[in-house]
Order: C-alpha cells, then structure tokens, then sequence
C-alpha cells in the first residue's frame, strides 16, 4: 500500500510540472499544521487543488516532524503554523525515481492578493534584475507591519525604485498569522522579492554573487547559468521551531 501510493504521487508530481528527461523537479506546499503542547502534529490542511495522492504522502511526512512546543503565559500550549516543505522527485541511474520531502520552515501564511511590485521603468531600461529582502512583522490581524526593505547581498546596490515598488505593494499584502492557544500572534518575517528580467545584464560581480549564494544553499542542486535566489520567506521568531524535521526520502 505505502509502494503504491508513493508510485501515485510520483506519477502526480511528474505529470504536474514540465517533462524534462533526466531532471529533478520539485514544489513547494504550505501545509496549515496544528502542533500539540507536547510539540507533536496533530492535523495538517492542505488548498483544494493539491492532489489527494501528494497531500497523503505530505501529511504522512509532515506528522512524523516534532516541534519544540510553543509557550502561554509560560506555559507549553497548542499552536497552529504553515509548515513549508519542499517536494522532489529525483531521477535515479536505473531511470527510475525517488521522492524527497525536506522540512523549508514555517510561520504565518502570506496572501499577497495578485499584488505584485511593479517593475521599475529605469530598471526596465538598464536591464537589471534586483533581489530585495523586505524586513516584516505580521500583526495578529493579518496586516504587515514595521516594513523596511534592503538589498539581498552586501555589495549589491539596489536603485531606490526597487525598495519603493516592494514597500508600496507590501502595504498592500495580507497575511493568515500563527495562532498560539486559539489567539492570532505577530511574527517578523524575511520575505525576498526578485525583479528578473528577460535577457538581463549581470555584472561580473552580480554574476558571482549570485554563484556563491547558490553554492552555500546547496551544491547539488546547480544548474547552468546564473542561478537565482530562492523566493522563500523566512519567519524570524515563529513560537512554533522544529526540533526533528529530517528529510524523509521515499524510494518505489
């Protein structure tokens, strides 16, 4: 039964993103997860257009993670998150696959509504591409706060029309918050925001900034070109941290 339904969801992955023979292809899920006050998973939430197939093998995963219990009034209590995992389907020497579920954080779920930064017409111009980091607290009712907007890399200067795009969609987002004993709390995030361009120009030393980040973030997973960062957030003092996620690797 387990060797079936991890054939299904392999099949589901594969038919769901572009065939490319001999690549790895993954996803993100953000899963609503409900933590105990012993820090254990208890329910897991998934939207509706997640295949029935990964959202089994997902919760299945995403149970057998721990979390250091969140804490009221001094005490541990029952907590709600999103928990963000990484799903891929790596293809092996045999022409076979094998499915890997990676723990990539969690914390409050962003809505950002089709909101996006409008892409700055001098940065249009000069064909550059900008990797902003924006520096956020989500109130507990779901608006973003206390804002502030810098460059991704030291030694990448940003034009001020990139920080003005971000905070002035940023004002605009929504947020679900993490709950701790049934009550919305505040969390700070890091939330990074790319500008990409076709045909971008890239300096020598955007070119190998941009190397070096993708070689600390992983080495296996290089590809030619310029790699570009990852669009993940990041929440910075979520009351939910984990304390077992390991990566669980699935192999038919």
């Amino acid at each position: 039964m387990k060797t079936t339904m991890c054939c299904a969801t392999l099949l589901a992955l594969v038919c769901a993103l572009p065939a490319h023979a001999a690549e790895t292809r993954e996803r993100t899920y953000r899963i609503g997860t409900d933590v105990d006050a012993a820090g254990h998973v208890t329910a897991t939430q998934f939207d509706a257009d997640v295949p029935a197939s990964i959202a089994t093998v997902l919760a299945t995963t995403v149970r057998q993670w721990h979390f250091v219990p969140a804490r009221h009034d001094d005490k541990p209590a029952s907590a709600h998150t999103f928990v963000f995992t990484k799903l891929k389907v790596v293809p092996d020497t045999h022409g076979g696959y094998s499915l890997r579920i990676s723990f990539e954080g969690n914390g409050p779920r962003l809505l950002k509504q089709n909101v996006q930064p409008r892409y700055p017409m001098d940065g249009i111009r000069a064909r550059e591409c900008a990797f902003v980091m924006l520096d956020a607290t989500v109130q507990p009712d779901g608006s973003l706060g206390d804002m502030t907007a810098h460059s991704q890399f030291a030694g990448w200067q940003l034009r001020p029309s990139f920080i003005k795009a971000v905070l002035a969609a940023a004002g605009q987002w929504r947020a679900i918050p993490e709950q701790v004993d049934g009550q919305p709390v505040a969390t700070r995030m890091h939330i990074p925001v790319s500008f990409t361009i076709s045909e971008p120009i890239f300096t020598a030393k955007q070119a190998r900034i941009l190397n070096e980040a993708a070689r600390k973030e992983t080495a296996a997973d290089a590809r030619p070109g310029i790699p570009l960062p990852s669009e993940q957030e990041l929440a910075v003092d979520s009351p939910l941290k984990p304390d077992a996620a390991t990566t669980v690797i699935h192999a038919p």
